[in-house]
């Protein structure tokens, strides 16, 4: 689970100058980062689409599941989730927005005190020692004998009746 913490006015500022397109992106990230408070795997989905369509309905949800989520985290947190329907209703979605952003900023401060993990943590250097190939024994290559020459001895010769010639 990641809760990224953003600067509401940034964030307002932003939806209005890109004629609410900011304010879709926003919307759906904070919606599925509430949602996963509770459950890590749960996708928001379901929120997400209420969210865009129906302000209102799409956050009341996704302020259900967030209480329920920090009441198992043993996280303070005060149900808000009656007057998101109301503003999104009123047209106030907007607000809701900030609201929900604020929540999710102080929830984060408590989950994560230390801030989000850097792109690269360094690793500690650890003196590993230097391959060394195992050792072979060396390479002798035989010494070349010149070959003895030996006569073949003479087999007793025999005949047909196996008498020995002489």
């Amino acid at each position: 689970m990641k809760i990224e913490k953003r600067n509401i006015g940034v964030a307002i500022l932003l939806s209005f100058v890109t004629c609410g397109i900011y304010g879709i992106i926003w919307a759906i990230k904070m919606l599925k980062e509430a949602v996963q408070v509770r459950d890590e795997y749960d996708s928001g989905t379901t929120e997400i689409i209420l969210g865009i369509l129906l302000p209102g309905v799409g956050f009341y949800m996704a302020e259900k599941k967030f209480n329920e989520g920090c009441q198992m985290r043993g996280i303070p947190h005060e149900d808000h989730s009656t007057l998101y329907i109301i503003l999104g209703f009123l047209g106030l979605g907007i607000v809701d927005y900030a609201m929900m952003q604020s929540d999710l900023n102080s929830v984060a401060d408590i989950l994560f005190p230390e801030g989000p993990a850097p792109a690269y943590a360094p690793q500690p250097q650890y003196q590993q020692p230097q391959y060394q190939p195992p050792q072979q024994p060396q390479y002798q290559e035989p010494q070349y004998q010149e070959p003895q020459y030996q006569a073949p001895q003479e087999a007793p010769y025999t005949d047909v009746n196996n008498t020995p010639n002489e």
